[in-house]
């Protein structure tokens, strides 16, 4: 039985299958439009739902219905999408692994990533506590190329359901739980099989 909320249900699997499909083209080698589409979302990233016609379709091709939104303003199940898809491309760019990892939630990549550039650390902390979604934004953009350079992957369909939850005020905290809970695993298993070898 699934413990997500009902608005939710869908949208971490339809971003997280649409990144494999497209990490697997890409992977391949043998298909130039999968590398034409990482360049799009890359070159989007900082830019809003609906701002670039390319994005925007496939934004609203993987979302499912009920984050489709009918007014001017895009819906936080769009934002959630954009985001995550346009991150994926700033990720993968430059790699010849697959940077989407089903599975691994963002908090465990930024533990291993503060494992090898502690430095880093005052910009995930920043990233937790920033006010709005724009800032968090910022700061994940930063942080994803880290992750990028490090060759550290995440599941980006699970960031999007996260970043959906992070706009809502009853779920922003749980989120910024489960990732605390992660980064300390990820960052501190080097250390204990250490001392225990």
């Amino acid at each position: 039985m699934s413990t997500s909320p009902p608005e939710t249900i869908g949208l971490d699997s339809s971003v997280g299958a649409y990144v494999s499909q497209l990490q697997r083209r890409f992977l391949s080698g043998s298909d130039p439009a999968a590398r034409g589409t990482l360049a799009r979302l890359r070159q989007a990233v900082d830019e809003q739902p609906g701002d670039t016609p390319e994005v925007w379709q496939i934004v609203l091709d993987v979302l499912p219905e009920q984050f489709i939104g009918t007014r001017d303003q895009p819906t936080r199940g769009e934002w959630a999408a954009h985001v995550a898809l346009t991150l994926y491309g700033v990720h993968q760019q430059g790699n010849q692994s697959p940077m989407h990892a089903p599975g691994t939630s963002f908090g465990t990549s930024m533990g291993r990533l503060m494992r090898e550039r502690p430095s880093a650390k005052s910009r995930y902390d920043a990233l937790l506590t920033a006010s709005h979604f724009t800032g968090r934004r910022n700061y994940l953009r930063t942080l994803v190329g880290l992750l990028s350079t490090d060759g550290i992957p995440t599941d980006h369909g699970r960031l999007a359901l996260d970043l959906f939850r992070l706009q809502s005020a009853a779920h922003k905290d749980r989120v910024i739980r489960v990732w605390g809970r992660d980064f300390y695993r990820a960052f501190t298993t080097r250390t204990t099989d250490h001392t225990s070898a």
